[in-house]
């Protein structure tokens, strides 16, 4: 007989289990209720740069994406979901690149990415994210190969072998016929001195002399020798280390040598005119730095600080997702990425960007001569 009644209470109790389970499962399911499955956060992450060499940049970026996400949160969000984003450092070093996209990835379940912030950092996650349809936007790196390699990866920031060819414009037609490059072992550096080289050779000028230290060398002196030593034969200095310390240190141990020629460049920043010490007073640059004056402003007024390259790129990464998951309704990268590459030309927060059809944008750049330390646009 107890067996009986115990067999019963089990009956009974797994009875009680499975009507709690199905009144759950009512409540919860979308089809009865008429609900989103999800009804949380949207949640992006970012790789970017945010200590050591190149944290301007990735602050920059950082900055700019906590105050959209902000901005579209004031508004109620996306498609009644807020906007949260996961912040990740990886301090220039591709191996922390890649860990933070797995991490992101396969921990946090997260496939939005904006980032990286260069493209050594960015060549390396593009790689590791290769097939694993994960939504990419670099706000700052300026490598084809990044963003041409997949249909989810995708650049705001203008490919910088364009700006280079642009450069070899600017010099030549400053007068300028031979010159001595200034360049570095990183991949993107190096992309860039060759652009500038076959450009201004195309025009008639000529290199006289190339150089390439590592960045790692924190005392390029030989190189600043060399130059000192062909001083005669050439009429410019053409750096093109951008963001890279190299190219400071090399400037300022030309003015300690008492070289006084011309110096050019590309998208250089305050941090790196600061730590020249004088040394690039007088330099010419070209940038895809563009804000818009609104942007420009918004972002002194909430930072305190100047808009930094990154800042209205990354914006406007942010801005292009919200757009395309609103208006696809969907989260999906695979339909987020269907979106961004059929838009043509996006009017944004970094200026007029245009479509290439590969994932990358061009705009229009900008001219800028250090003046008293402070970068000026100027007339050409």
């Amino acid at each position: 007989m107890s067996r009986k009644l115990n067999k019963n209470r089990i009956i009974i109790t797994l009875a009680i289990i499975l009507a709690i389970a199905t009144i759950i499962l009512y409540l919860v399911n979308p089809i009865f209720t008429g609900k989103a499955i999800d009804e949380g956060e949207i949640k992006i992450g970012s790789i970017l740069i945010l200590t050591g060499d190149g944290a301007s940049w990735g602050i920059a970026s950082k900055n700019a994406i906590d105050m959209a996400v902000e901005e579209i949160n004031s508004k109620g969000g996306i498609n009644e979901k807020k906007l949260a984003v996961d912040h990740q450092d990886d301090a220039s070093d591709p191996k922390k690149s890649v860990s933070a996209f797995n991490h992101l990835k396969n921990i946090k379940g997260i496939n939005i990415i904006i980032g990286p912030t260069w493209s050594h950092t960015g060549l390396a996650v593009a790689s590791a994210a290769k097939g694993s349809n994960t939504l990419i936007i670099s706000p700052s790196l300026g490598v084809k190969e990044f963003n041409e390699g997949s249909k989810y990866i995708f650049n705001t920031w203008p490919h910088d072998e364009l700006l280079s060819r642009n450069l070899a414009d600017l010099v030549y037609k400053k007068g300028h016929r031979k010159v001595t490059i200034i360049g570095a072992e990183q991949v993107w550096v190096k992309d860039q001195t060759k652009a500038f080289k076959e450009r201004f050779e195309e025009l008639g000028g000529k290199i006289i002399l190339i150089q390439e230290p590592n960045p790692t060398d924190t005392a390029p002196y030989t190189e600043a020798l060399k130059i000192k030593e062909i001083e005669n034969q050439v009429d410019a200095i053409v750096s093109t280390t951008d963001g890279m310390i190299v190219g400071v240190l090399v400037a300022k141990r030309l003015k300690e040598l008492g070289v006084k020629l011309p110096i050019y460049s590309i998208s250089i920043d305050q941090d790196i005119i600061n730590n020249a010490n004088g040394a690039y007073e007088g330099l010419e640059y070209l940038t895809s730095l563009t804000p818009t004056k609104e942007f420009k402003e918004k972002y002194e007024a909430r930072y305190n600080i100047a808009v930094d390259i990154g800042a209205d790129s990354a914006y406007d990464a942010v801005i292009l997702i919200a757009e395309a998951i609103k208006e696809t309704n969907s989260e999906d990268p695979t339909v987020l990425q269907e979106y961004l590459n059929k838009i043509e030309t996006y009017n944004g927060a970094s200026g007029y960007l245009t479509a290439d059809g590969k994932g990358g944008f061009t705009k229009p750049f900008l001219i800028k001569k250090v003046i008293n330390g402070i970068p000026v646009d100027i007339e050409t």
